[in-house]
Parts: C-alpha cells; sequence; structure tokens
C-alpha cells in the first residue's frame, strides 16, 4: 500500500476504532491472487476474539468506502503472537517480553537480533540477548521489531 493512502486510512480508522476499545497495529493492503486484500490488524488489552473482528469491521467498512479505498476483500485480525511493534506505547506494554527484531543494512551489529525487552528511549532500545548481553541499538538503525514467540 503506497505511503500516502496508508497514512490517510489510519488516520481515518484511529480514533473510530479506539472509541470501541481497540488499537489499530497495523494495515496491510497488497495484491494476492489478482485481487486486492486490506487487512486490519487490531488489539487491545484482553485480546481479541471474533465478536471484536466483527465489531471493528462494521464500525470501518463505512468509512473505507466512503474514502474510495478499493478493495475486493477486507479483513480485521488480531496481530497474533508476532505482533509488529511500533510505538512507544507498545515499547512500555511489551518490555519484558521476548522481542525480535531486524536492522537496516548499514547497521554494524547483527541484522537478526531475539532479546528480552529491557527498555527504551527516543533513542536507542535495549535488550537482553540470547547470550545473556545487553545490547543497545540505536532506533533509527532499527527496520522492525515483532514479538518473538518464546516457546
Amino acid at each position: 500500500m503506497n505511503t500516502d493512502k496508508a497514512s490517510r486510512l489510519e488516520a481515518l480508522l484511529q480514533r473510530p476504532l479506539e472509541k470501541l476499545g481497540f488499537e489499530l497495529v497495523e494495515i496491510e493492503y497488497q495484491r494476492e491472487a489478482g485481487d486486492r486484500i486490506l487487512r486490519l490488524y487490531i488489539d487491545r488489552e484482553e485480546g481479541i476474539d471474533l465478536e471484536a473482528c466483527s465489531q471493528a469491521s462494521r464500525a470501518v467498512k463505512g468509512l473505507i468506502d466512503e474514502a474510495e479505498i478499493e478493495y475486493d476483500h477486507m479483513e480485521v485480525s488480531s496481530p497474533g503472537l508476532n505482533r509488529v511493534i511500533k510505538t512507544d506505547r507498545d515499547l512500555q506494554r511489551f518490555t519484558g517480553q521476548t522481542i525480535r527484531l531486524k536492522t537496516v543494512q548499514a547497521y554494524e551489529g547483527p541484522r537478526k537480533m531475539v532479546g528480552t525487552l529491557q527498555g527504551f528511549s527516543p533513542t536507542e532500545i535495549s535488550i537482553i540477548n540470547r547470550e545473556n548481553h545487553l545490547v543497545t541499538i540505536p532506533r533509527d538503525m532499527i527496520s522492525i521489531i515483532r514479538l518473538h514467540p518464546d516457546f
């Protein structure tokens, strides 16, 4: 999904979903087997079930149609066990949890890391890696952070 369309859709849907107690975690818009698929990932403290997905879908479908965002299928889902961590609110919520992150090519350390999220600042993320070492990564070097199911 192009950045302008994604930003516009996020701005359009965030408040109505928040009024229902949902957090809009991620938006995907992609082609699959020739169809345009719009996926909205939502979350809340108590988790997401089928009724929550239905409620969120009913709340936003008309807004998306009015905005003339074209799609063939829309799905509303939980972000799952490996949800994306984007905001400081997410970082605060998941401190102490196992995460995996990828860094951008220019970063001098390993490109992929798994560890326990220890803390964060506006400029850095700190994790305890699998070797039990504290590692601090500049935020501008991180391309993505996800929860990592720790089995």
